[in-house]
Order: C-alpha cells, then sequence, then structure tokens
C-alpha cells in the first residue's frame, strides 16, 4: 500500500500529458476588442428612415411650398429620400474608415434639422413637418457622431470636412429642390 509520500509524489507524465497540463495551465487569452462609437452613423441613417416618414405624413410637402417655395411632387420627394437612407446606410458600413466621407450624412441631417426644422419653427411659431424626429433623432444622434468620432480618435481635419461636406450638401439639395421647383 502507497504511503502519503509517495501519493503526493508526481508520477512522470508522458510528453503529449505533460502539453496537456502546461496548455491547461496557461491563462485563457481574452480577445480585447476595442469598442467605437461608429454605431452613431446607424441610427443617423435610420433616422434618416424615420424622418422622411414623419415629413410625409404630417404635409412637408405643402409646407415647403408655403414657406420655403419648392414645389416637390410626391415621387421626387420619396426617390430623394430614398437616395438620402441609401447613402445614410452604405456610409454607415464605412465607419470611420473614411470618416470624411461618413460623417457628411450626420452634418447634413444636423443642418437640416437645426436650419430647416428647429428654426423655422421658433420663427413661424408653428410646428414644422419633421421637426418631432429633427429634434429627438436628427439633433442628438448627428451631434453625438461627431463627438464619437472626436472619442475614437478621428482627426480633426477629417471632422471639420465632414462637416462642411455635409452642409455644403444640404444647401445644394435645398437650392437644387428649389430651381427645380420653376420648371
Amino acid at each position: 500500500m502507497p504511503t502519503i509520500k509517495d501519493r503526493l509524489q508526481r508520477k512522470p507524465l508522458s510528453a503529449a500529458a505533460e502539453a496537456r497540463l502546461t496548455i491547461a495551465k496557461e491563462p485563457r487569452l481574452t480577445v480585447v476588442r476595442k469598442t467605437t462609437n461608429e454605431w452613431t452613423l446607424w441610427v443617423v441613417a435610420a433616422s434618416c428612415a424615420l424622418h422622411v416618414a414623419e415629413e410625409y405624413l404630417t404635409g412637408w410637402q405643402q409646407w415647403a411650398r408655403e414657406t420655403l417655395s419648392i414645389v416637390m411632387p410626391t415621387t421626387r420627394f420619396l426617390v430623394m429620400n430614398a437616395v438620402l437612407v441609401g447613402a445614410a446606410v452604405l456610409l454607415a458600413r464605412i465607419g470611420w474608415a473614411k470618416p470624411a466621407l461618413t460623417l457628411v450624412i450626420p452634418a447634413a441631417t444636423l443642418v437640416n434639422g437645426v436650419f430647416f426644422h428647429i428654426l423655422p419653427t421658433i420663427v413661424q411659431q408653428r410646428v414644422s413637418p419633421g421637426v418631432y424626429t429633427a429634434t429627438l433623432l436628427y439633433v442628438p444622434f448627428s451631434s453625438w457622431a461627431f463627438v464619437g468620432a472626436w472619442r475614437d480618435g478621428v482627426s480633426r481635419r477629417a471632422m471639420a470636412l465632414g462637416f462642411m461636406a455635409g452642409t455644403i450638401m444640404m444647401l445644394s439639395v435645398v437650392l437644387v429642390a428649389r430651381s427645380l421647383s420653376s420648371l
């Protein structure tokens, strides 16, 4: 019968058993994945679709005719906004790989929300179609996209370029829509 001392002594292991024991003793590797704020680009894309629905259902076309002198037939309205939503989704997929490009939509929606929904509502003292999604979705999430980009290390230059391009895009859309109204 083996003594306690014999039981406590380790028997030699085969090379394979020794390797298994060594692997088992190794700490488990944890894959660390850096979280980013790129998700805000997806929320902005979704908010574009919700904003279009609000505008369409609350009479944006009539309001735009009266307020901005923009005549927008329903087909043109839906096609232009489908292009916006499609672009927002495609750019969200890119993430921070090309931030000067992907921040164009958040900049455009921020400008749209503030200058074409919130300010007209204040000035006219009547609710403009789209003001609810502009206030509750566009302004906070478009702003957060820029804050998130900054926190994730996106350069100031890329953020400035994205903001300028988005502002120019939004103003161009309005000017083109006005010019098409006269046709």
